[in-house]
Order: C-alpha cells, then sequence, then structure tokens
C-alpha cells in the first residue's frame, strides 16, 4: 500500500520555509506522495509552485497535483512549459499532475472564464499539452520523464 499526504496548503499563513520542512518530513516518514490542491477563489497557494518547492526540498518522494483545475490555465503551451520545468527539476518519474475541469463556478467567476466551457477547455489543454510534449511544438524545455508527467 503506497500512502500520499497534502501539503498544508489550505491552512492560512503557511510559509515556504514550512512547505520544504513538511515535504522533508514527509518524504523522511516514507510517504509515498506529496499532494498539492487547487483553488482559485482560495487562499490555497498554485500548485505547480508549491511543488517545485516540495521538490527542492526533497529528493525522490511523487510530487502530484490533486486536483489541478486545467482549464484555468489558458495557455497550454505556458502550462507544458511549467508542468516540464517543474518535471525537470523534481527528476523522472515524481510529478504526477491530477487534473478536472473543476466544479465550483467561483473559481471561474474569478478568473473571468465560462464556466460552461470548461470541459471542452479541459479537452484541448490536455491535447496540445501532449502534442508539445512529442515535439509537435517548439516550446522547451521538454520534459525529462519520458512522454511527460504522468
Amino acid at each position: 500500500m503506497e500512502i500520499g499526504i497534502g501539503l498544508p496548503g489550505h491552512v492560512t499563513g503557511v510559509e515556504g520555509h514550512t512547505l520544504a520542512a513538511w515535504a522533508r518530513r514527509a518524504e523522511e516518514r516514507k510517504f509515498a506522495s506529496l499532494i498539492a490542491s487547487d483553488r482559485l477563489a482560495w487562499s490555497t497557494p498554485e500548485p505547480l509552485i508549491t511543488l517545485a518547492a516540495a521538490a527542492g526540498a526533497t529528493g525522490g518522494i511523487r510530487l502530484v497535483t490533486s486536483v489541478l483545475i486545467a482549464p484555468l490555465h489558458t495557455n497550454p503551451a505556458l502550462f507544458a512549459k511549467a508542468a516540464a520545468t517543474l518535471d525537470r527539476i523534481a527528476g523522472p518519474g515524481r510529478l504526477h499532475l491530477g487534473v478536472a475541469p473543476g466544479a465550483r463556478e467561483d473559481d471561474y467567476r474569478a478568473s473571468g472564464l465560462d464556466f460552461t466551457a470548461r470541459g471542452r477547455a479541459l479537452d484541448l489543454l490536455v491535447e496540445r499539452v501532449a502534442a508539445i510534449w512529442r515535439g509537435e511544438q517548439e516550446v522547451g524545455p521538454a520534459p525529462v520523464t519520458p512522454g511527460g508527467p504522468a
């Protein structure tokens, strides 16, 4: 059995050094993964940046977004670059992207995006990012994990 642990992103006022220490302790205690969640309308830190900090503080624990509201990332090339950069920082096989269209309208209101188009936006983002990671569009860096993060 593998057990992951969420980073304390929903706790108001959590600072970088606290997240890094939490990540190190989770790895020392043999948790399988560190998990960062995503909400735009809450005070939750941005998950890719949070996991980059965790990657720098740890050596091998899996890094997971649960769940990244992917349609809020409206530029697929920029999202592909950000995720590939994190993949390179973390090392092969560590980054696992859990994505979803999001179920809360307040996140879409805060972003100025159409809540009703989120499913189509997710499909498009996933298709474009996969194409970029296959080398079909010149956006770098390439992920270090073959085919891109899981």
